[in-house]
């Protein structure tokens, strides 16, 4: 039962972190970051000679020589009448003309009469020049030519017919291709005239960037084509969606140009987008002007549109470069033709996230199986693979929203390490806390082998290291020898201190429990007690074979805390700095608690004598700076005395029962 509860855990949380993923509506952003990030920054399989199309553009040169937007549609019918004189493969205008042209003389003069009732005679001027929209439409009859339409999603209270030029085919049922509801046309005189039509509608994503186009969207049952698309229609009037495949999930196919070419099910293609510089291009001014070759749109795929500043539509790159309509059109009539199309299929992110979700289980498991190398093979070799994968498909035109898997993947992962991570530093605090309690009791329980020979010391240990503690701390709050203080330094210490005494194991009991003077002899046998410590934790270090800092200090201080400050001190005499600053610390606490505990040879000192007695011995035998600092700590050294001696009270008198 505990293990179907653990295993249930395991899936809700799995769950409920990929609904947070899911519901964040950042899987989508990611994906999009993830597509830029392997499909580059594309160069262009063409160059300004080797383009396919033509972009005769609308730019700041002709608005300064033609004059400013809209101009009389005299100056476009000229355009298109020299365009299809070099016998392009076909002239598409990415300008929309949904209104008369109001320079006309026919509008002119109908504007006047209606506004002010005034005739402006026409009589006079040249029938032929009369209406501009009239003359338009002659030149677009001339060859093959396509015009724009809009496509707007919400419906409109007058429902137009869509043009014969516009009919791509009929509505597949079941189709998942986005459904317009009204439709936007050009004029009626400019929209017959025209032998195609597409819309110049733009699918943006979320973050506003262009990356996927529409060929084909649905209205009034039939499947409208895009502009590019009613352009190739014009060199290969066959062109035609194909039956859709079997599997719900197969995309759909158009057939252009004997070209097979693949979309979602929503008919969208991502666009690989190519710098203007990339293609062919030619000021309109300049081709008005005759500036141009006379063979320049020979066999190209023409496209009119505007590129001044504030005149195109501006679409982002995902190089975060802006680019006008016209190119967008340009790029993906050179993609297509080209074969290098890719497009993103509709159940892709269902089935990278279910990916996501298997391989995260699988992690978990192996995480709560604390088998935590396999659980990083496991998500390394997961991104890594799902990413090789998917550049290997999109070299073959497919792109599998990788973002879908890695984000939620990456993200359970992260979180899971997380806790893992904070939970195994909470466990190994805990260890090495319990690891340092046994090991100060262990060395508290070497040091009580030495000091329980003498039964009048048996808090000594206790009461040192707690003063050691006291004056380490006092002077790293003063700022002194910060160099060799710090909070981990003054734990060593408080450690080590214990050990300042281990020696005494080697002095045997007539000498360390002699209630009286001792001679010189012993003296010397009783002062050996620093060398055989000494020698002790130096045969701990050389048995560690590497150098340990608390062994260290515990042989300094172990050495050298008999030494004096003004060098009458042993075993070596060492004056001043020359004793290591944990002995001299340890020299002042052993003193203290000498003068201040009871001892087989004396009594009791007052605290107000033996603190004078320490006072006393500043430039002599201890330290100053560490005197100093225990003249303000005089009443905490107090306080640890007085705690430590009902409990030495109780233990001596429970050694000397054990010894009777």
């Amino acid at each position: 039962m505990r293990i179907l509860a653990r295993y249930g855990l395991i899936l809700t949380l799995v769950i409920v972190l990929h609904g947070l993923c899911r519901i964040s509506g950042a899987l989508p952003f990611f994906d999009f970051r993830c597509y830029d990030l392997l499909a580059g920054r594309p160069e262009a399989p063409f160059t300004p000679d080797s383009a396919i199309t033509l972009v005769v553009e609308i730019d700041e040169e002709s608005l300064q020589r033609l004059g400013q937007w809209p101009w009389p549609r005299l100056l476009l019918a000229k355009t298109v009448e020299l365009l299809l004189q070099q016998r392009p493969a076909a002239v598409g205008l990415d300008i929309f003309f949904p209104e008369a042209d109001r320079t006309s003389p026919v509008q002119i003069a109908r504007f006047y009469r209606q506004l002010l009732d005034l005739q402006v005679p026409l009589e006079s001027f040249p029938p032929a020049l009369i209406d501009h929209d009239r003359i338009f439409a002659a030149a677009l009859a001339r060859g093959p030519t396509v015009l724009p339409l809009f496509l707007q999603h919400q419906p409109t209270a007058e429902a137009r017919p869509l043009p014969d030029s516009a009919r791509f085919g009929p509505l597949p049922p079941d189709s998942k291709v986005p459904q317009a509801g009204a439709l936007l046309i050009n004029t009626p005189m400019l929209q017959q005239a025209a032998t195609g039509s597409g819309y110049i509608n733009a699918a943006l994503d979320r973050d506003g960037v262009f990356r996927r186009q529409p060929l084909v969207i649905g209205y009034d049952g039939q499947l409208v084509p895009g502009l590019a698309l009613a352009l190739l229609r014009q060199i290969d009037p066959a062109a035609r969606l194909l039956p859709s495949a079997p599997e719900s999930w197969a995309p759909l196919c158009f057939d252009v140009l004997g070209r097979t070419v693949h979309t979602n099910q929503r008919g969208e293609t991502l666009t690989r987008l190519y710098p203007a510089t990339a293609f062919r291009r030619v000021s309109l001014a300049r081709l008005l002007s005759g500036e141009v070759p006379a063979d320049l749109a020979s066999g190209k795929i023409v496209l009119i549109g505007a590129t001044a500043a504030g005149l195109f539509d501006q679409y982002i790159t995902p190089a975060g470069e802006v680019l006008p309509g016209v190119f967008v059109h340009a790029a993906l009539l050179e993609n297509l033709l080209r074969g290098v199309s890719l497009y993103q299929p509709d159940s892709a992110p269902q089935l990278a996230f279910g990916l996501s979700l298997v391989l995260s289980l699988v992690l978990v498991w192996l995480v709560l199986q604390h088998r935590y190398l396999l659980s990083w093979i496991t998500y390394l070799g997961g991104v890594c693979g799902t990413v090789l994968f998917a550049c290997l498909l999109l070299r073959q035109g497919v792109y599998v929203a990788l973002g879908y898997f890695l984000l939620p993947f990456s993200f359970l992962f992260f979180l899971v390490s997380l806790f893992f991570a904070v939970l195994h530093y909470v466990e190994r605090k805990r260890f090495l806390e319990d690891l340092g309690a046994a090991h100060s009791a262990t060395i508290d329980s070497m040091t009580m082998v030495a000091e329980s020979r003498d039964i009048e010391t048996g808090c000594h240990i206790q009461r040192t290291k707690e003063y050691v503690r006291l004056l380490a701390n006092q002077l790293l709050c003063q700022g002194l020898f910060s160099r060799q203080l710090s909070t981990h330094v003054i734990d060593l210490l408080f450690r080590a201190a214990p050990l300042h005494d281990i020696g005494k194991v080697g002095i045997p009991d007539e000498i360390l429990r002699k209630p009286a003077r001792l001679t010189d002899a012993e003296t010397a046998i009783m002062r050996s007690h620093v060398t055989i410590g000494y020698r002790v934790i130096q045969n701990a270090i050389n048995s560690y074979n590497k150098t340990n800092e608390f062994l260290s200090i515990a042989a300094n201080i172990a050495y050298s805390h008999h030494e004096k400050w003004d060098g009458s001190g042993y075993p070596q005499g060492l004056r001043g700095e020359q004793i290591p600053l944990e002995a001299r610390l340890m020299a002042l606490a052993d003193v203290y608690d000498a003068l201040t505990s009871r001892r087989c040879y004396k009594d009791i000192f007052p605290f107000e004598e033996a603190e004078e007695l320490i006072l006393a011995e500043r430039d002599r035998h201890f330290d100053p700076r560490i005197v100093d600092a225990f003249a303000l700590l005089r009443p905490a050294f107090r306080e640890v005395a007085c705690r430590y001696r009902a409990s030495e009270q109780e233990q001596r008198l429970a050694a000397r029962a054990q010894l009777a």
